[in-house]
Protein backbone atom coordinates (compact mmCIF):
# COMPACT_ATOMS: atom_id res chain seq x y z
CA UNK A 1 0.00 0.00 0.00
CA UNK A 2 1.46 3.87 -0.80
CA UNK A 3 2.41 5.73 2.22
CA UNK A 4 0.06 8.56 3.24
CA UNK A 5 2.63 10.87 2.18
CA UNK A 6 3.19 9.84 -1.30
CA UNK A 7 -0.54 9.56 -2.12
CA UNK A 8 -0.56 13.48 -1.20
CA UNK A 9 2.33 14.07 -3.74
CA UNK A 10 0.75 12.12 -6.31
CA UNK A 11 -2.48 14.00 -5.62
CA UNK A 12 -0.19 17.11 -5.65
CA UNK A 13 0.96 16.37 -9.19
CA UNK A 14 -2.28 15.55 -9.98
CA UNK A 15 -4.10 18.80 -8.60
CA UNK A 16 -0.80 20.45 -10.36
CA UNK A 17 -1.16 18.74 -13.24
CA UNK A 18 -5.48 19.38 -13.75
CA UNK A 19 -4.08 23.45 -12.69
CA UNK A 20 -1.83 23.73 -15.35
CA UNK A 21 -4.74 21.67 -17.83
CA UNK A 22 -6.82 24.45 -16.73
CA UNK A 23 -4.40 27.46 -17.11
CA UNK A 24 -3.80 26.30 -20.50
CA UNK A 25 -7.86 25.74 -21.80
CA UNK A 26 -9.01 29.16 -19.96
CA UNK A 27 -6.17 30.46 -21.77
CA UNK A 28 -7.03 29.05 -25.26
CA UNK A 29 -10.83 30.01 -24.34
CA UNK A 30 -9.49 33.82 -23.98
CA UNK A 31 -7.67 33.51 -26.62
CA UNK A 32 -10.54 32.46 -28.94
CA UNK A 33 -13.00 34.67 -27.48
CA UNK A 34 -10.36 37.66 -28.20
CA UNK A 35 -10.43 36.65 -32.13
CA UNK A 36 -14.01 36.82 -32.11
CA UNK A 37 -14.83 39.39 -30.44
CA UNK A 38 -12.33 41.25 -32.74
CA UNK A 39 -13.73 39.46 -36.53
CA UNK A 40 -17.32 40.99 -34.75
CA UNK A 41 -15.76 44.67 -34.75
CA UNK A 42 -14.53 44.61 -37.69
CA UNK A 43 -17.63 43.53 -39.29
CA UNK A 44 -20.14 45.64 -37.47
CA UNK A 45 -17.65 48.75 -38.08
CA UNK A 46 -17.72 48.12 -41.87
CA UNK A 47 -21.33 47.37 -41.59
CA UNK A 48 -21.59 51.03 -39.95
CA UNK A 49 -20.49 53.11 -42.84
CA UNK A 50 -22.72 54.45 -45.80
CA UNK A 51 -22.61 53.11 -49.91
CA UNK A 52 -21.33 55.29 -51.93
CA UNK A 53 -22.70 54.80 -55.20
CA UNK A 54 -25.27 53.46 -57.63
CA UNK A 55 -25.25 49.67 -58.06
CA UNK A 56 -28.58 49.23 -59.18
CA UNK A 57 -30.08 49.04 -63.05
CA UNK A 58 -29.26 52.07 -65.19
CA UNK A 59 -31.66 51.04 -68.33
CA UNK A 60 -35.05 49.74 -67.98
CA UNK A 61 -38.22 50.34 -70.36
CA UNK A 62 -40.64 53.20 -70.31
CA UNK A 63 -44.11 52.92 -68.64
CA UNK A 64 -46.81 52.70 -70.27
CA UNK A 65 -49.36 55.05 -68.86
CA UNK A 66 -52.80 54.09 -67.08
CA UNK A 67 -51.68 50.50 -65.80
CA UNK A 68 -53.03 50.06 -62.87
CA UNK A 69 -51.11 48.08 -59.82
CA UNK A 70 -52.74 46.23 -56.87
CA UNK A 71 -50.79 46.75 -53.45
CA UNK A 72 -50.80 44.17 -51.12
CA UNK A 73 -48.95 44.62 -47.95
CA UNK A 74 -49.00 41.52 -45.72
CA UNK A 75 -50.52 44.46 -42.65
CA UNK A 76 -50.73 48.23 -42.37
CA UNK A 77 -50.56 47.41 -38.77
CA UNK A 78 -46.79 47.68 -38.65
CA UNK A 79 -44.42 50.02 -40.06
CA UNK A 80 -42.57 47.42 -41.80
CA UNK A 81 -45.38 46.93 -44.41
CA UNK A 82 -47.16 50.24 -44.19
CA UNK A 83 -43.50 52.14 -45.05
CA UNK A 84 -42.78 50.59 -48.08
CA UNK A 85 -47.31 50.23 -49.42
CA UNK A 86 -46.86 54.09 -49.14
CA UNK A 87 -43.39 54.26 -51.20
CA UNK A 88 -44.92 51.66 -53.72
CA UNK A 89 -48.04 54.02 -54.18
CA UNK A 90 -45.85 56.94 -54.84
CA UNK A 91 -43.39 55.19 -57.22
CA UNK A 92 -46.33 53.71 -59.44
CA UNK A 93 -48.22 57.26 -59.49
CA UNK A 94 -44.72 58.57 -60.85
CA UNK A 95 -44.68 56.24 -63.36
CA UNK A 96 -47.66 57.15 -64.27
CA UNK A 97 -50.07 54.34 -63.41
CA UNK A 98 -52.73 54.03 -61.43
CA UNK A 99 -52.11 52.32 -57.56
CA UNK A 100 -55.11 51.08 -55.42
CA UNK A 101 -53.65 49.60 -51.51
CA UNK A 102 -55.39 46.15 -50.54
CA UNK A 103 -54.71 45.88 -46.45
CA UNK A 104 -53.27 42.02 -45.99
CA UNK A 105 -54.72 42.86 -42.83
CA UNK A 106 -52.00 40.52 -41.18
CA UNK A 107 -54.41 37.47 -42.11
CA UNK A 108 -53.53 34.59 -44.35
CA UNK A 109 -57.34 34.63 -45.61
CA UNK A 110 -57.71 38.61 -46.00
CA UNK A 111 -54.19 38.79 -47.85
CA UNK A 112 -55.22 35.76 -50.54
CA UNK A 113 -58.98 37.50 -50.53
CA UNK A 114 -57.05 40.66 -51.65
CA UNK A 115 -55.17 38.71 -54.35
CA UNK A 116 -58.37 37.11 -55.76
CA UNK A 117 -59.68 40.98 -55.85
CA UNK A 118 -57.16 42.10 -57.89
CA UNK A 119 -57.22 39.33 -60.48
CA UNK A 120 -60.67 39.69 -60.48
CA UNK A 121 -60.41 43.60 -60.92
CA UNK A 122 -57.51 42.43 -64.48
CA UNK A 123 -55.15 44.80 -62.20
CA UNK A 124 -52.15 44.94 -64.54
CA UNK A 125 -49.81 44.37 -61.91
CA UNK A 126 -49.48 43.02 -58.60
CA UNK A 127 -47.15 43.80 -55.63
CA UNK A 128 -47.78 41.85 -52.33
CA UNK A 129 -45.28 43.22 -49.56
CA UNK A 130 -44.04 40.64 -47.30
CA UNK A 131 -46.50 38.16 -47.98
CA UNK A 132 -45.36 34.48 -49.08
CA UNK A 133 -46.55 33.46 -52.30
CA UNK A 134 -47.18 30.08 -51.09
CA UNK A 135 -49.25 30.78 -48.34
CA UNK A 136 -51.88 32.71 -51.18
CA UNK A 137 -51.05 29.77 -53.71
CA UNK A 138 -54.65 29.83 -55.14
CA UNK A 139 -54.70 33.07 -55.58
CA UNK A 140 -51.02 33.42 -57.20
CA UNK A 141 -51.93 31.15 -59.85
CA UNK A 142 -54.88 32.47 -60.68
CA UNK A 143 -52.96 35.71 -61.23
CA UNK A 144 -50.14 34.03 -63.60
CA UNK A 145 -53.05 32.17 -65.51
CA UNK A 146 -54.32 35.78 -66.12
CA UNK A 147 -51.27 36.69 -66.81
CA UNK A 148 -50.85 39.45 -64.56
CA UNK A 149 -47.29 39.76 -63.43
CA UNK A 150 -46.55 39.15 -59.84
CA UNK A 151 -43.46 40.68 -57.65
CA UNK A 152 -42.94 40.21 -53.97
CA UNK A 153 -40.86 42.68 -51.58
CA UNK A 154 -39.25 40.45 -49.06
CA UNK A 155 -39.78 37.21 -49.62
CA UNK A 156 -36.36 35.69 -50.88
CA UNK A 157 -36.64 32.11 -52.23
CA UNK A 158 -35.65 30.39 -49.07
CA UNK A 159 -37.80 27.29 -49.05
CA UNK A 160 -38.27 24.61 -51.77
CA UNK A 161 -41.82 25.80 -51.97
CA UNK A 162 -41.00 29.66 -52.73
CA UNK A 163 -38.57 28.34 -55.61
CA UNK A 164 -41.21 26.26 -57.20
CA UNK A 165 -42.85 29.94 -57.62
CA UNK A 166 -39.35 31.09 -58.79
CA UNK A 167 -41.20 32.84 -61.71
CA UNK A 168 -42.06 35.53 -59.69
CA UNK A 169 -39.19 37.57 -59.01
CA UNK A 170 -38.53 38.99 -55.38
CA UNK A 171 -37.07 42.42 -54.13
CA UNK A 172 -35.10 42.14 -51.46
CA UNK A 173 -31.65 42.85 -48.97
CA UNK A 174 -29.84 40.19 -48.27
CA UNK A 175 -31.66 39.30 -44.86
CA UNK A 176 -29.86 36.54 -43.60
CA UNK A 177 -26.64 39.06 -43.72
CA UNK A 178 -28.61 41.60 -41.54
CA UNK A 179 -29.05 39.23 -38.72
CA UNK A 180 -25.52 38.06 -39.32
CA UNK A 181 -24.57 41.98 -39.07
CA UNK A 182 -26.81 42.47 -36.09
CA UNK A 183 -25.47 39.30 -34.17
CA UNK A 184 -21.63 40.66 -35.17
CA UNK A 185 -22.31 44.25 -33.11
CA UNK A 186 -24.17 42.56 -30.24
CA UNK A 187 -20.77 40.37 -29.57
CA UNK A 188 -18.99 43.41 -30.52
CA UNK A 189 -20.74 45.76 -28.03
CA UNK A 190 -20.64 43.33 -24.99
CA UNK A 191 -17.39 42.02 -25.86
CA UNK A 192 -18.67 38.99 -26.20
CA UNK A 193 -20.74 38.41 -23.16
CA UNK A 194 -24.24 38.00 -24.52
CA UNK A 195 -27.37 36.86 -22.84
CA UNK A 196 -30.10 37.64 -25.03
CA UNK A 197 -33.43 37.26 -25.12
CA UNK A 198 -34.66 36.73 -29.45
CA UNK A 199 -38.08 37.69 -29.71
CA UNK A 200 -38.84 35.50 -33.13
CA UNK A 201 -41.86 35.83 -35.17
CA UNK A 202 -41.29 32.15 -37.05
CA UNK A 203 -44.77 32.62 -39.73
CA UNK A 204 -43.06 35.73 -41.46
CA UNK A 205 -40.08 33.81 -43.77
CA UNK A 206 -37.84 36.49 -43.51
CA UNK A 207 -37.72 36.78 -40.26
CA UNK A 208 -37.62 32.51 -39.94
CA UNK A 209 -35.30 32.47 -42.55
CA UNK A 210 -33.37 35.56 -42.67
CA UNK A 211 -32.78 37.37 -39.41
CA UNK A 212 -33.41 35.59 -36.94
CA UNK A 213 -31.95 32.95 -38.34
CA UNK A 214 -28.30 35.29 -39.35
CA UNK A 215 -28.30 36.00 -35.98
CA UNK A 216 -28.91 32.58 -34.27
CA UNK A 217 -25.96 31.43 -36.69
CA UNK A 218 -23.75 33.93 -34.98
CA UNK A 219 -24.99 33.94 -31.42
CA UNK A 220 -25.18 30.20 -31.21
CA UNK A 221 -21.59 29.47 -32.93
CA UNK A 222 -19.09 28.68 -30.37
CA UNK A 223 -16.47 29.91 -32.67
CA UNK A 224 -18.33 33.10 -33.33
CA UNK A 225 -19.33 33.87 -29.46
CA UNK A 226 -17.87 31.51 -26.84
CA UNK A 227 -19.32 32.94 -24.22
CA UNK A 228 -23.13 33.84 -25.73
CA UNK A 229 -26.79 32.68 -24.07
CA UNK A 230 -29.54 32.82 -26.23
CA UNK A 231 -33.23 32.29 -25.43
CA UNK A 232 -35.52 32.36 -27.99
CA UNK A 233 -39.54 33.50 -27.54
CA UNK A 234 -41.83 33.20 -30.49
CA UNK A 235 -44.74 35.40 -31.03
CA UNK A 236 -47.62 35.61 -33.63
CA UNK A 237 -47.64 38.77 -35.76
CA UNK A 238 -51.15 39.27 -34.97
CA UNK A 239 -50.70 39.52 -31.75
CA UNK A 240 -47.35 42.27 -32.29
CA UNK A 241 -49.12 44.76 -29.94
CA UNK A 242 -48.44 42.92 -26.67
CA UNK A 243 -46.98 39.61 -27.03
CA UNK A 244 -43.50 40.81 -27.42
CA UNK A 245 -43.50 43.15 -24.82
CA UNK A 246 -45.20 40.44 -22.04
CA UNK A 247 -42.75 38.33 -23.44
CA UNK A 248 -40.00 40.30 -22.60
CA UNK A 249 -40.60 41.75 -19.17
CA UNK A 250 -41.28 37.76 -18.10
CA UNK A 251 -38.27 36.98 -19.60
CA UNK A 252 -35.98 40.08 -17.92
CA UNK A 253 -37.61 39.05 -14.89
CA UNK A 254 -36.94 35.26 -14.47
CA UNK A 255 -33.67 36.36 -15.69
CA UNK A 256 -31.69 39.53 -14.79
CA UNK A 257 -28.93 38.96 -16.63
CA UNK A 258 -30.19 39.59 -19.70
CA UNK A 259 -28.40 42.53 -21.72
CA UNK A 260 -29.79 42.38 -25.18
CA UNK A 261 -33.65 41.96 -26.19
CA UNK A 262 -33.65 41.04 -29.96
CA UNK A 263 -36.70 42.02 -32.54
CA UNK A 264 -37.39 43.93 -35.72
CA UNK A 265 -39.57 47.60 -36.36
CA UNK A 266 -42.03 47.99 -34.24
CA UNK A 267 -41.92 45.29 -32.02
CA UNK A 268 -38.81 46.51 -30.79
CA UNK A 269 -39.92 50.14 -30.59
CA UNK A 270 -43.20 48.49 -28.48
CA UNK A 271 -41.00 46.71 -26.31
CA UNK A 272 -38.71 49.28 -25.28
CA UNK A 273 -40.93 51.47 -24.55
CA UNK A 274 -42.82 48.89 -22.19
CA UNK A 275 -39.73 47.96 -20.34
CA UNK A 276 -39.00 51.57 -19.39
CA UNK A 277 -42.68 51.85 -18.20
CA UNK A 278 -42.14 48.70 -16.15
CA UNK A 279 -38.68 50.38 -14.47
CA UNK A 280 -37.38 47.29 -16.15
CA UNK A 281 -34.95 48.65 -18.95
CA UNK A 282 -31.67 48.28 -16.45
CA UNK A 283 -28.83 47.28 -18.18
CA UNK A 284 -30.65 45.88 -21.46
CA UNK A 285 -29.81 46.69 -24.82
CA UNK A 286 -31.99 46.59 -27.69
CA UNK A 287 -31.37 45.06 -31.34
CA UNK A 288 -33.71 45.77 -34.08
CA UNK A 289 -34.17 45.74 -37.73
CA UNK A 290 -35.65 48.15 -40.13
CA UNK A 291 -34.66 51.40 -38.86
CA UNK A 292 -37.80 52.99 -38.97
CA UNK A 293 -38.47 56.61 -36.87
CA UNK A 294 -39.49 55.28 -33.66
CA UNK A 295 -36.44 53.07 -33.95
CA UNK A 296 -33.83 55.95 -34.57
CA UNK A 297 -35.74 58.21 -31.82
CA UNK A 298 -34.80 55.29 -29.23
CA UNK A 299 -31.78 55.05 -30.35
CA UNK A 300 -31.24 58.47 -29.85
CA UNK A 301 -32.59 59.00 -26.56
CA UNK A 302 -30.61 56.20 -25.34
CA UNK A 303 -33.96 54.17 -24.69
CA UNK A 304 -33.40 50.52 -24.57
CA UNK A 305 -32.63 50.05 -28.23
CA UNK A 306 -29.39 50.53 -29.29
CA UNK A 307 -28.68 49.63 -32.72
CA UNK A 308 -30.98 48.93 -36.41
CA UNK A 309 -30.11 47.69 -39.06
CA UNK A 310 -30.97 49.78 -42.19
CA UNK A 311 -32.45 48.11 -45.48
CA UNK A 312 -34.45 51.11 -47.60
CA UNK A 313 -37.75 49.54 -47.66
CA UNK A 314 -39.05 52.64 -49.51
CA UNK A 315 -35.83 51.83 -52.33
CA UNK A 316 -37.25 48.40 -52.63
CA UNK A 317 -40.55 49.71 -52.94
CA UNK A 318 -39.47 51.47 -56.18
CA UNK A 319 -37.47 48.20 -57.50
CA UNK A 320 -40.73 46.47 -57.10
CA UNK A 321 -42.33 48.69 -59.71
CA UNK A 322 -39.41 48.95 -61.98
CA UNK A 323 -39.84 45.11 -62.18
CA UNK A 324 -43.51 45.20 -62.20
CA UNK A 325 -42.79 47.43 -65.22
CA UNK A 326 -39.96 45.27 -67.21
CA UNK A 327 -42.44 42.44 -66.48
CA UNK A 328 -45.17 43.76 -68.01
CA UNK A 329 -43.30 44.73 -71.23
CA UNK A 330 -41.73 40.98 -71.38
CA UNK A 331 -38.52 41.75 -69.97
CA UNK A 332 -36.30 40.19 -67.72
CA UNK A 333 -36.37 41.13 -63.87
CA UNK A 334 -32.73 42.45 -62.99
CA UNK A 335 -30.64 42.34 -59.37
CA UNK A 336 -31.85 45.70 -57.90
CA UNK A 337 -28.30 45.98 -55.66
CA UNK A 338 -30.55 46.96 -52.55
CA UNK A 339 -27.70 47.79 -50.05
CA UNK A 340 -28.29 47.92 -45.75
CA UNK A 341 -26.55 49.54 -43.24
CA UNK A 342 -25.92 49.56 -39.42
CA UNK A 343 -27.35 52.47 -37.22
CA UNK A 344 -26.03 53.36 -33.91
CA UNK A 345 -25.60 56.67 -31.89
CA UNK A 346 -22.08 57.32 -33.45
CA UNK A 347 -23.20 57.59 -36.70
CA UNK A 348 -26.94 58.91 -36.18
CA UNK A 349 -25.86 62.53 -37.51
CA UNK A 350 -25.35 60.54 -41.35
CA UNK A 351 -29.26 60.93 -41.45
CA UNK A 352 -31.09 63.20 -43.29
CA UNK A 353 -34.12 64.98 -41.58
CA UNK A 354 -36.33 62.28 -44.57
CA UNK A 355 -34.31 59.55 -43.06
CA UNK A 356 -35.37 60.59 -39.41
CA UNK A 357 -38.76 60.86 -40.91
CA UNK A 358 -39.47 58.54 -42.86
CA UNK A 359 -36.52 55.55 -41.97
CA UNK A 360 -33.46 55.23 -43.98
CA UNK A 361 -33.84 56.28 -47.51
CA UNK A 362 -30.89 54.36 -48.74
CA UNK A 363 -28.19 57.12 -48.94
CA UNK A 364 -28.10 57.62 -52.75
CA UNK A 365 -30.66 59.66 -54.55
CA UNK A 366 -32.71 56.09 -55.77
CA UNK A 367 -35.85 58.03 -56.87
CA UNK A 368 -33.35 59.84 -59.44
CA UNK A 369 -32.00 57.18 -61.16
CA UNK A 370 -35.81 55.62 -61.22
CA UNK A 371 -37.42 58.35 -63.19
CA UNK A 372 -34.05 58.99 -65.30
CA UNK A 373 -34.31 54.96 -66.18
CA UNK A 374 -38.56 55.98 -66.92
CA UNK A 375 -37.93 58.84 -68.77
CA UNK A 376 -40.56 60.74 -66.26
CA UNK A 377 -39.70 63.80 -63.71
Amino acid sequence: MPTVKKMLYVAALAGLSLGFACSEATTAFSQDAAAAVAAAKKAAMEALSSPSEWKGPTTGPKPIAGKRVAIIPCGLITEGCNRPARAATEAAKTAGWVPTVLDGQADTGKQLAAINAAVDGKYDAIVMILIDPTQVNEGVQRAIAANIPVVTLGQPLYTDARKALSQIPDISHDWLKTGELIGDYMIAKSDGKVDALLLNNPETTVVQYGQFAGTMSKLSDPKACPDCKVTVEDFTIAQINSQPAQLAAAAVQRDPKINWVWCYDFCLANVSNDLIARGLQGDVMGAGFDCNAQNLALIKDDKVQRVCIADPRDWEAWATIDTANRLMQGQPFVDQKIPVRLFDKSNLADLTAEDLKEGWQGGLDYKSNYKKMWGVN
